[in-house]
């Protein structure tokens, strides 16, 4: 099989070699789950994340287990077609695990919040923090929090995923080096601490607008 795992690029070839894999015996199961672990990893780990965007780091890691684990209990059991389309069974089997999740996370409300008041205190500079202190004692807060949730789940993966690590350190304040080496063991993006820093720029920028915009802070 063509490894086109650092080039990015995904053949249909190797689309079409896993689904035979998982369709062959246990030993060449195991081959096809060790493939999608290589090649699917970030986009798997991305439709976990947007689905469920309050997961700590921990938990993301342990949802995507579980769905190669349910990759793996579907082949052995032969539920699974090999003329089915991979991508969309793998992303169907992640929405699935990231919703069971959501269901049993008692403290989703509560977790939230904390992301609001996590992004902003670490990611959001200090006029963001300004206006959100301000808005903090008034009733107009929750809608503030909303419109936060929203731009937060609409921002890229990269951006979400490093909003994410700082939100999981949250009280500590992590340097941008620890930033990139946690989003690389937890997406195995090898990106550099300049995309790191790039992303929180990005991120800033995105709030600011958000909140000027909707006029809760001054250019």
């Amino acid at each position: 099989m063509q490894n086109n795992v650092n080039s990015g690029r995904v053949t249909q070839v190797d689309l079409d070699e896993i689904s035979l894999l998982l369709a062959g015996d246990e030993q060449e199961q195991k081959l096809a789950i060790d493939l999608i672990d290589q090649q699917f990893r970030r986009p798997i780990i991305g439709k976990i994340r947007h689905q469920a965007l309050s997961m700590s780091s921990e938990e993301l890691l342990e949802t995507y287990q579980e769905v190669l684990l349910g990759v793996w209990n579907a082949a052995r059991k032969e539920r699974y077609d090999p003329d089915m389309p991979l991508l969309p069974f793998l992303f169907t089997i992640a929405q699935r695990k990231a919703i069971d999740w959501l269901r049993k996370n008692v403290r989703e409300g509560i977790r939230e919040d904390e992301l609001i008041h996590a992004v902003l205190e670490n990611i959001a500079d200090t006029k963001v923090g300004a206006a959100w202190r301000t808005v903090a004692s008034r009733e107009t807060c929750q809608m503030m929090m909303e419109l936060m949730r929203n731009e937060i789940a609409k921002m890229p993966s990269r951006q979400r995923s490093v909003a994410a690590v700082v939100v999981d350190a949250f009280p500590k304040t992590l340097s941008q080096k620890e930033i990139r080496d946690e989003v690389v063991r937890l997406t195995g993006e090898d990106l550099t601490v300049v995309a790191v820093k790039r992303a929180l720029h990005e991120a800033r920028k995105k709030i600011r607008e958000l909140l000027v915009r909707h006029k809760y802070m001054e250019e």
